[in-house]
């Protein structure tokens, strides 16, 4: 399979596309393409396209559109996570993993018991940084549908506008009653706590919601663990629906 980039946007055959300087050098000077050689590029809406390299500029490399070999097809059904801020690097691997096992989009969630506090400014770097994040995991693992990711936001107001959704509302917990082993698909929004877990306030919210409480066994899992298993074991339930390409 060709090297496989994200570049954002509507494309077309024989349509050219000029790399940001980022992109350009990754190509040129670290993965060493020239002009002639063959890449694939993706939308991440799922559309994929064939590409040749015009020009081997690791300042602005230059593609042309050859041909489309993927086209974008609705998926069967979304499936959100919303996450717990944590600090660092492991808010990183929670959302890197939760886009390479399918979410579909991620909430960033502001818990009572979250020890991440960022003004404005600070959290729209983070932002940034996080998409770059979904970005290189959807390169890595060939997933080519890139999760939408939410704005932080705390647990009330969240469930509010995902209540005049038809989202299968499902929180992990520990005293809650163990995960099912099959689920009918449908779109739902799994919620992972911080740290320190949904606060009794929270509980109440989702017992609000008619949210379904599930636990792991008698395990306690790391935040940043979390999502990938809920995420997992809510596809094994389901039958692992595919929003790749095949």
């Amino acid at each position: 399979m060709a090297q496989r980039f994200f570049v954002p946007g509507s494309h077309t055959v024989d349509q050219q596309l000029f790399l940001n300087a980022e992109r350009s050098n990754y190509l040129c000077r670290v993965l060493r393409l020239v002009r002639g050689d063959a890449i694939e590029i993706f939308d991440g809406t799922g559309n994929i396209f064939t590409c040749e390299i015009i020009t081997d500029n690791p300042r602005q490399t230059e593609l042309k559109v050859l041909t489309q070999t993927v086209t974008a097809r609705p998926q069967s059904s979304k499936l959100g996570v919303a996450i717990g801020l944590i600090k660092g690097q492991p808010m990183d691997r929670a959302i890197a993993q939760a886009t390479e096992l399918g979410a579909t989009d991620i909430y960033l969630l502001e818990g009572q018991r979250s020890n991440v506090k960022l003004n404005k400014q600070r959290m729209l770097s983070k932002l940034e940084h996080w998409r770059k994040v979904i970005v290189a995991s959807c390169e890595q693992c060939g997933q080519i549908n890139l999760p939408t990711l939410h704005d932080p936001a705390q647990l009330a107001p969240m469930l509010a506008q995902l209540s005049e959704t038809a989202n299968h509302i499902i929180f992990f917990d520990p005293q809650a009653n163990p995960a099912p082993t099959q689920l009918a698909p449908q779109d739902r929004v799994i919620f992972i706590g911080p740290e320190g877990g949904f606060s009794p306030e929270e509980l109440r919210a989702f017992a609000d919601a008619k949210a379904e409480g599930y636990r792991l066994g008698t395990l306690t899992l790391r935040a940043e663990t979390m999502p990938a298993a809920a995420l997992t074991l809510i596809h094994q339930a389901t039958g692992w629906p595919t929003n790749t390409d095949d």
